[in-house]
C-alpha cells in the first residue's frame, strides 16, 4: 500500500472520529449543563434529527401542507439527499448513539470481530412497525426505535437525575417508568454492540435501515473491489458494523456506516471511498447485493403500503373524555395534534428551567406514551420562557415568540371557595394573586371584610403559578386543568387592578394586597 494512500485514509478516519467525539461532547453539554449556551446547543440538536423530521414531512404531506411546519422537513430532505450522494455520514458522525457504540468497541480491541449476517426480516418488521405506529398517531411509541430519542431519554431520565442526586438537589417528579425504560433500552443497545459492533444500527434502527438502503445506491460511498481482495481479514477486524464478508469478498453497503477503518488497513487497496469505477461486487450466486431495480421495487412497495395505511383514522384510540385533560406545553395546540407529533424524546423536559415539564406516567389520549405535560405540584410555567418550543425537534410544539406565548391559553384555573383559607379560616392570604402574571386572579375586599380572590377566566393562560403557590394541601383551593384545544387568552383591561368593590368603595384600595 502506498504511503500517501495510507496517510490519506488515516487522516480521513481521524477527522471523522474527531467530528463524532466533538458532536458527542457538545450534546453532553446540551443535555447535562444548565444555561443559555447549553440551550443554544440543544436548539442545534433539534435541527438535524432525521426521525422526527421525516415523520413531520409525512404528516405535512398527508395533511395537504396545512399544518404549517414545512421548515421542519428541510433537515430530512437534506439528510436523504446527502446520503444518496455521499453515503451514510449521518450515522458515521452525527448520531451520538452510533458514536457511543463505537466507543464500546474499544472494550473488544481490534481482534476477534467476524462478519455477522443481518436480520433482514427484523429490519423490515421494525421499519414497517414504525411506519404503522406513526400513521396511527402513536409516534411516541414508535420513537423507542429512534437512536436520537433513546439517547435523549437516557440523558434526561437517567444521567441528569443522577447528577442532581450527587449535588443533593430535589428529584421531585422523577418518573420511575421513564427512568426504567430509558435506561433499559440504552444499556441493551450498548450491550448488543459489545457482542456485535453496531448491531442496533444494522438490524434494528429504522433510521439506519432507510439510510442504509440509500447508501447502497449512493453515488459516492465505500466500495470493495473483489479482484484485489485477498481475504486476509484485516478489514473485518476493524469494521465497526461487522458488514464485510471476507470469505465471499463482499461488503454489505446497507449496513456500512462509513467508519473508513477498512481503507487504512487493507494491504491491497481493495477498498476505496469514491464513485462508480469498479464493477459491481457479486455474491456467491453472481447476483448483485442490491441493484437499482430491487431498491425501486422495495421503495414502491413501501409507498403503496403507506398509502393504504394512510386511510386509517388518526384517532385510532380515542381519549377518555370523562377524565380531566392534562396541561400540555405551550405551542401544543391540541391534544390530538400533540400526541400525533410528539416523539417523547424528553429534550423539552431536559431543558425546562423550572422543571414543570414531566413525562406523563402513562398514555395521554390513548396514544401519547410518556409525552410531556405540566406538573404544577413541582413548579409552574415561567411567563417569559420559550425554551421548550425552541428545542422541540419534531414540530410538536409550535414556535411562539414571547408576545404570543403571553396570550397562549394552555389551561384554565378554577377556584374552590370551600378550600380557600380566606373563606374557611378568615385568614389573609393572596398567594395566588401575587404570583399570577396576567392578573387573572386578584384580591378584592368582599363580604368577609378581607381581600378575597376574584378570578377572571378569559385572561387566564393556565401557567399554574396560582396552583403552585396555593398553600392549601393536598388539594389546592385554586387549580389548573388542561384544554383539549389550546386557545388565545384576552388582553387584560386597563381597570383590571381596580380593587374597589363595585368601583365605589375606597376601603378596598389600601388593603387589597396584604403581601
Amino acid at each position: 500500500m502506498s504511503r500517501s494512500y495510507s496517510r490519506g485514509a488515516r487522516t480521513a478516519r481521524i477527522l471523522r472520529q474527531i467530528s463524532a467525539v466533538f458532536i458527542l461532547a457538545a450534546l453532553v453539554v446540551a443535555f447535562l449543563v444548565p444555561g443559555d449556551t447549553a440551550n443554544l446547543l440543544a436548539r442545534a440538536v433539534s435541527a438535524w434529527q432525521f426521525f422526527p423530521a421525516a415523520d413531520r414531512a409525512v404528516y405535512e404531506v398527508l395533511s395537504g401542507f396545512k399544518v404549517g411546519g414545512i421548515a421542519a422537513c428541510i433537515s430530512a430532505i437534506v439528510i436523504l439527499l446527502a446520503t444518496g450522494l455521499f453515503g451514510r455520514w449521518y450515522c458515521a458522525a452525527l448520531c451520538p448513539l452510533g458514536t457511543l457504540q463505537d466507543l464500546t468497541a474499544l472494550i473488544q480491541g481490534k481482534g476477534g470481530q467476524r462478519y455477522k449476517r443481518s436480520f433482514k426480516p427484523l429490519r423490515l418488521a421494525i421499519l414497517l412497525a414504525v411506519i404503522v405506529l406513526s400513521l396511527l398517531g402513536a409516534i411516541s411509541i414508535a420513537s423507542w426505535a429512534d437512536p436520537w430519542s433513546i439517547f435523549s431519554r437516557f440523558f434526561t431520565y437517567n444521567l441528569r437525575p443522577l447528577i442532581r442526586l450527587v449535588h443533593k438537589e430535589d428529584l421531585m417528579g422523577l418518573s420511575i417508568v421513564a427512568m426504567g425504560l430509558s435506561g433499559a433500552a440504552f444499556m441493551a443497545i450498548l450491550g448488543a454492540s459489545i457482542l456485535s459492533r453496531r448491531w442496533f444500527c444494522g438490524n434494528f434502527c429504522p433510521v439506519g435501515s432507510v439510510l442504509g438502503l440509500l447508501n447502497s445506491i449512493s453515488f459516492v460511498r465505500i466500495r470493495l473491489d473483489d479482484r484485489k481482495c485477498v481475504s486476509c481479514g484485516a478489514c473485518a477486524s476493524v469494521c465497526r458494523a461487522a458488514c464485510i464478508d471476507v470469505s465471499k469478498k463482499r461488503l454489505d453497503a446497507t449496513r456500512c456506516v462509513n467508519c473508513l477503518s477498512c481503507l487504512e488497513v487493507c494491504p491491497t487497496k481493495a477498498f476505496r471511498y469514491g464513485g462508480r469505477g469498479y464493477r459491481k461486487t457479486v455474491s456467491r450466486d453472481n447476483t448483485p447485493v442490491m441493484n437499482r431495480a430491487q431498491f425501486l421495487f422495495f421503495f414502491y412497495r413501501g409507498a403503496v403500503t403507506v398509502s393504504l395505511l394512510s386511510i386509517l383514522p388518526v384517532r385510532a384510540f380515542p381519549a377518555d373524555r370523562n377524565q380531566p385533560y392534562p396541561v400540555l406545553p405551550p405551542g401544543a395546540r391540541s391534544i390530538d395534534r400533540f400526541t400525533r407529533t410528539c416523539i417523547a424524546c424528553g429534550l423539552c423536559v431536559n431543558r425546562c428551567p423550572s422543571k414543570v415539564l414531566q413525562p406523563a406516567p402513562g398514555l395521554i389520549a390513548g396514544k401519547g406514551f410518556l409525552v410531556p405535560r405540566l406538573d404544577y405540584s413541582i413548579s409552574y410555567c415561567q411567563y417569559d420562557c420559550t425554551v421548550c418550543m425552541e428545542v422541540c425537534p419534531s414540530g410538536a410544539l409550535e414556535k411562539l415568540n414571547r408576545d404570543r406565548k403571553h396570550l397562549a391559553k394552555i389551561g384554565d384555573a378554577s377556584l374552590v371557595k370551600t378550600r380557600c383559607i380566606v373563606f374557611t379560616n378568615g385568614t389573609k392570604c393572596g398567594a395566588c394573586a401575587e404570583h399570577c402574571p396576567t392578573g387573572a386572579v386578584r384580591m378584592v375586599v368582599g363580604e368577609t371584610g378581607l381581600p378575597e380572590p376574584v378570578f377572571t377566566s378569559s385572561i387566564c393562560i393556565g401557567c399554574g403559578a396560582c396552583h403552585y403557590a396555593c398553600p392549601v394541601h393536598p388539594l389546592q383551593a385554586i387549580s389548573v386543568t388542561g384544554l383539549s384545544v389550546q386557545t388565545i387568552a384576552e388582553q387584560p383591561s386597563l381597570n383590571l387592578f381596580d380593587t374597589t368593590p363595585q368601583g365605589n368603595n375606597p376601603e378596598g384600595s389600601e388593603d387589597a394586597f396584604p403581601f
